[in-house]
């Protein structure tokens, strides 16, 4: 049993076992409804996810107490949290993770087996909480190189996901538009763009820029979209995604589903 934490597998450490007690799923859900006066009833608003948390059972073992003292510096020096937010794996998931993650309460480590000739173990809880989003993303995300049209079936991961396309956006002013399709979802990217660049249209995180050819961020895409509404994929339903030109398919599209585990 081990976490891997922002690249430092605990399993690295002399002496250290961590065992994860509580694995959360949907963790930070709340509901958000209203009594419906006449109607023997509720109104249901929307539900919130605020963070995910992971609890583990440490065991610093060793053969003297100075080692146990210094295995535990080791260890609490891997997850000080003043390094700030990094990603964390869970013991054998390791295809997903939480990518902004932080120690967020303090360890009480107690004794016991605490004697000369049978070892010394100290023990403690570890919590550690999401700081950014609550969901599991993929180590190594997923991406779909295509030209023109694509059919797409979400099925990694265990909910919806709110995808990201990147294509090559060059277009002079006067120009018609280059038109992204994600099943019943349409945007339009405008005419104006300067030569060389890519456009990254990332509906996860609500980030839309042009990048140029060592992939560094140049300028907003926003001033040549059509509108900021946000597409899904769902779950095992086929979906057709394309970017096109004056009626053509545009080469070098890639898709990034964003796969997501909640």
């Amino acid at each position: 049993m081990s976490f891997i934490y922002g690249g430092s597998d605990s399993n690295s450490l002399a002496g250290v076992t961590a065992t994860l007690n509580e694995w959360p799923s949907l963790d930070g859900l709340s509901l958000i409804t209203e009594e419906t006066p006449g109607h023997d009833g509720r109104s249901f608003h929307g539900a919130t996810r605020e963070f995910s948390q992971f609890v583990f059972e440490v065991i610093i073992s060793g053969a003297t107490s100075e080692e146990v003292a210094q295995r535990r510096d080791n260890f609490v020096g891997m997850i000080d949290p003043s390094r700030g937010p990094r990603p964390l794996v869970v013991e054998f998931d390791t295809l997903w993770q939480w990518q902004n993650v932080m120690v967020s309460e303090s360890i009480s480590w107690e004794r016991f087996g605490w004697q000369r000739g049978s070892g010394f173990n100290l023990r403690g809880e570890v919590t550690f909480e999401t700081v950014g989003l609550p969901d599991a993303r993929e180590v190594t995300p997923q991406s779909v190189a295509f030209t023109g049209t694509t059919l797409f079936t979400l099925s990694r991961g265990n909910t919806a996901s709110y995808p990201k396309l990147t294509f090559p956006a060059t277009n002079a002013t006067g120009q018609p538009p280059f038109v992204v399709k994600i099943g019943a979802f349409t945007v339009e990217v405008k005419a104006g763009i300067a030569t060389g660049l890519r456009a990254s249209m990332d509906w996860e995180t609500f980030e839309f820029y042009l990048l140029n050819a060592s992939g560094s961020r140049v300028a907003s895409l926003v001033p040549f979209m059509s509108h900021y509404q946000r597409p899904m994929l769902a779950q095992g339903v086929p979906t057709s995604i394309s970017v096109t030109k004056s009626g053509a398919g545009v080469a070098g599209a890639v898709l990034y589903p964003n796969n997501r585990r909640v």
